[in-house]
């Protein structure tokens, strides 16, 4: 921990160190040197402008984990395997080693949500209509543990993808956080604050025996659960990477997220819409005024730090007229890799292939 405050103290100096390739330099910090600070031991904003270096990699690392939820999800009608994912764990977890963004990682898990519409209209926890949107990864590589200085688990999971998931997404209803009756979890914790509330969307955690089952597309706020609940932060520390999210609860949820020590960074797309809902009109930018109507249905507010990127000042990339592809994962990651701190700085990409835009869209020629 004493190295952890001396590179927060001193983190202008490494993120001057840490332009280039730094596992190739000798006498200059890496990630084991200060992947406390990376994973929000310490406050991220004294990193974020100008970003730190070691910092923005490890986010598009990250990134990269959760790109692969889409480009190995089975999004095509007439398959028959929609709904699931094209690749075994042994051919993801190789897939991400070519990236080089898991080198030494497993796949353990698959992670599948509750796409049915009938738990939608009726309220009743259904089993039937799932899909595929991620797994669990685990480092088991002693050199790649190592250079992070910990054993790393990974979680990532895709955004919204199927039409059945998107019509799931329009009930815009706050209900208690509180575990599902159909969960097996023996550790169930009991939250501080009864006034913290969730979108229903996110709500419900289902354990099957055969697979772990969520209900939810885009589960920021599920997978939270999971994480504290199952795991505890008093034991393991817990950091999301989120890319895109929406607003998944009231001010009380988010109080309780911060009072249990989950570290939350979103990275958010200028342009993008879904980080603007739900809470168009009660949300965090109202400050008091949002917290003292927190009771409200529609008071949403985001959890944790936030880093604000525009796409639109990238050079090479089309006019997008399409409000989707502010969506992009891509298009984030390469907006991210760009970006220096704040919007008032140039966009100096660090390397990342440009090219990867086009995966899902026609946006680079």
């Amino acid at each position: 921990m004493a190295i952890s405050r001396l590179v927060l103290g001193n983190w202008k100096e490494a993120n001057e160190k840490t332009n280039g390739d730094v596992e190739d330099k000798p006498n200059q910090l890496k990630v084991c040197d200060m992947w406390q600070d990376i994973q929000g031991a310490n406050h991220l904003n004294a990193m974020l402008d100008p970003i730190n270096q070691l910092l923005k990699a490890e986010i598009l690392r990250y990134g990269d984990f959760a790109q692969q939820c889409y480009d190995s999800f089975d999004n095509t009608p007439s398959s028959t395997y929609y709904g699931n994912c094209k690749r075994s764990k042994s051919s993801l977890a190789q897939r991400l080693e070519l990236l080089n963004c898991g080198r030494g990682y497993q796949v353990t898990k698959y992670i599948y949500a509750n796409t049915s519409l009938l738990d939608s209209i009726f309220g009743e926890e259904s089993s039937e209509g799932v899909a595929w949107i991620g797994y669990i990864a685990i480092c088991t590589d002693p050199d790649e543990i190592k250079r992070l200085g910990r054993r790393d688990i990974v979680v990532a999971w895709r955004g919204t993808q199927t039409p059945f998931e998107w019509m799931r997404n329009l009930r815009d209803i706050l209900v208690p956080v509180m575990p599902s009756k159909a969960t097996t979890c023996s550790n169930i914790q009991t939250i501080s604050n009864p006034d913290a509330r969730i979108e229903k969307v996110f709500s419900v955690v289902i354990r099957p025996p055969t697979r772990t089952l969520l209900d939810a597309s885009l589960v920021q706020g599920t997978l939270l659960w999971i994480m504290v609940n199952e795991y505890g932060v008093s034991s393991i520390p817990v950091k999301v990477f989120s890319f895109a999210s929406p607003r998944v609860g009231n001010p009380s949820f988010a109080q309780h997220m911060e009072e249990i020590g989950v570290n939350v960074l979103r990275v958010v797309n200028h342009k993008d819409l879904v980080p603007k809902v739900p809470g168009i009109f009660f949300n965090e930018k109202l400050g008091w005024l949002t917290r003292l109507l927190h009771w409200l249905p529609w008071a949403y507010v985001h959890v944790g730090v936030e880093i604000s990127i525009d796409s639109s000042r990238s050079a090479i990339l089309k006019d997008m007229h399409n409000p989707a592809n502010f969506h992009n994962l891509e298009v984030y990651l390469h907006a991210l890799d760009g970006f220096q701190g704040n919007n008032k700085l140039p966009f100096k990409p660090s390397g990342r292939d440009p090219a990867l835009v086009n995966k899902h869209s026609d946006l680079f020629d």
